[in-house]
């Protein structure tokens, strides 16, 4: 008779553990409330899609940037083939542009508003000086990899806004969603990282102060 007792006893005992374990699960606590296990994963979710759209617009922004840089320095080449400018001048270009990478931002330094605003005016001026150079080619289609780049260049600098604008989106989003679930965010991110809010270039309007990263 003792062994017919024992597996009742050890169902009793799992029944016990199972829901003690389903109470843990709906005991995360996000700003005083209960959030369930679902929740929790929907909000993960989330988390991972804001921040992958948020990584994604930011490596297209400095793609766009790297090229442009790129095109600057493909342009220079070019017009020092021919006698049309100075080795003075074009020194002095090659000088300016390396300047501007030097001035990079990154995602953290770019809270700098001084460093963005010198990093804009600088990127004007040598790719309007540039642009001018090359009107002194003559327009007979001999020299198409001049236009080409010049072209380049011209269209990456209309599209900076775009790309600056569409990364404020995300990151303002990704900050209020850090915001709303700042007591979850230490177990929302699987990675063990710091989460931090993200600075912006200001072309939107934020919901709350970006803090620092730490």
């Amino acid at each position: 008779m003792q062994y017919t007792h024992r597996p009742r006893l050890w169902m009793s005992f799992l029944s016990i553990v199972w829901f003690w374990l389903l109470g843990c699960s709906t005991t995360i606590n996000r700003q005083g409330e209960q959030v369930s296990i679902e929740q929790f994963d929907s909000l993960r979710s989330t988390y991972y899609s804001l921040n992958d759209s948020l990584n994604y617009a930011w490596t297209t922004l400095k793609q766009s940037d790297d090229q442009k840089l790129a095109y600057l320095d493909q342009l220079l080449q070019e017009v020092s083939k021919s006698d049309l400018v100075s080795r003075d001048t074009l020194d002095t270009l090659q000088q300016m542009v390396e300047e501007l990478r030097q001035i990079t931002f990154d995602s953290v330094t770019m809270a700098n508003a001084q460093q963005i605003r010198q990093y804009d005016s600088l990127t004007v001026l040598v790719s309007d000086s540039l642009i001018t150079l090359t009107d002194r080619y003559p327009d007979d289609g001999e020299h198409p990899r001049v236009m080409y780049l010049t072209d380049k260049i011209i269209s990456e600098n209309s599209s900076v806004m775009l790309y600056r604008l569409r990364y404020d989106h995300f990151s303002r989003d990704f900050n209020r969603f850090i915001e709303e679930n700042k007591e979850l965010m230490s177990t929302l991110d699987s990675t063990g990282r710091p989460v931090f809010k993200r600075p912006m270039f200001k072309l939107v309007n934020e919901p709350e102060d970006v803090e620092a990263p730490k």
